[in-house]
């Protein structure tokens, strides 16, 4: 299940996002069906078992027996109901598609003035990011670079603004992880895509990409230029040591 608040996968069961915080509405629908079984399924037992107990021990046995039965089979049919995907962004899909040349016009506004997470933001609004439609076919290198730039980001604001939150302690190491991981898929997706750039206006939003994340990076965890060469040379684990020793001050 995905997150319709920041796209991460989601448990259906989890009453929160484990990312962003955001409100699931599967697992509050689900806690509400279970609240209205629980209910009618207690005055149903009630009222069978004082009807059996006028007809003796077995039938009391055999009403018993039902009701267990029916209770099995209502909670099969309550989590299948919760558990299945009633694919909630179906409508958003739709007019993504009708309105294809439109939002492809606006992304590349947001390329030309530079607001590459704006631009991610609103792919993701749009459920244009998983599903571009044909479109958006010239965009799409760009945006596979521009994603993984979002989420490193987004991620960097995340540990500057909280690193000295002491109930952020365990968080912190969590997000120096993730941050490495997509920091070294952004070179992945950086190298893969710049040789297969034709559109060098395109090639020129990727390489600005880049000097905005080393730039970021400089600035955010206190490193120089040298320094920071050296770290993007590590591998991902090396890479999330060291932010753990910049950022505790080891």
């Amino acid at each position: 299940m995905i997150c319709k608040n920041c796209k991460h996968e989601i448990g259906p069961e989890d009453q929160r996002c484990p990312k962003c915080g955001a409100e699931n509405p599967f697992a509050t629908k689900h806690r509400q069906n279970m609240k209205q079984f629980k209910a009618s399924y207690n005055k149903t037992k009630e009222d069978v078992i004082d009807s059996a107990q006028k007809t003796g021990k077995l039938a009391k046995k055999a009403a018993i027996l039902i009701v267990l039965i029916i209770g099995c089979i209502i909670m099969s049919l309550i989590s299948s109901y919760n558990y299945t995907d009633r694919d909630p962004d179906e409508a958003v899909r739709r007019d993504a598609e009708r309105n294809a040349d439109t939002y492809a016009e606006q992304a590349d506004e947001f390329l030309k003035r530079g607001e590459y997470t704006e631009l991610i933001s609103f792919l993701y609004a749009h459920e244009l990011m998983n599903f571009p439609p044909e479109e958006f076919k010239d965009l799409r290198r760009v945006t596979y670079v521009a994603g993984e730039y979002y989420e490193c980001i987004k991620l960097m604001e995340e540990i500057i603004l909280r690193s000295d939150d002491p109930e952020y302690f365990d968080g912190l190491d969590t997000d120096i992880r993730n941050f490495c991981m997509y920091l070294d898929s952004f070179y992945e997706v950086l190298e893969a895509q710049k040789p297969g750039e034709k559109n060098e206006e395109y090639l020129a939003y990727i390489m600005d990409m880049e000097a905005e994340l080393k730039a970021a990076m400089r600035t955010y965890f206190a490193m120089n230029d040298e320094e920071l060469e050296e770290f993007l040379t590590f591998s991902e684990a090396q890479k999330a040591v060291r932010l753990e020793e910049v950022l505790r001050h080891e």
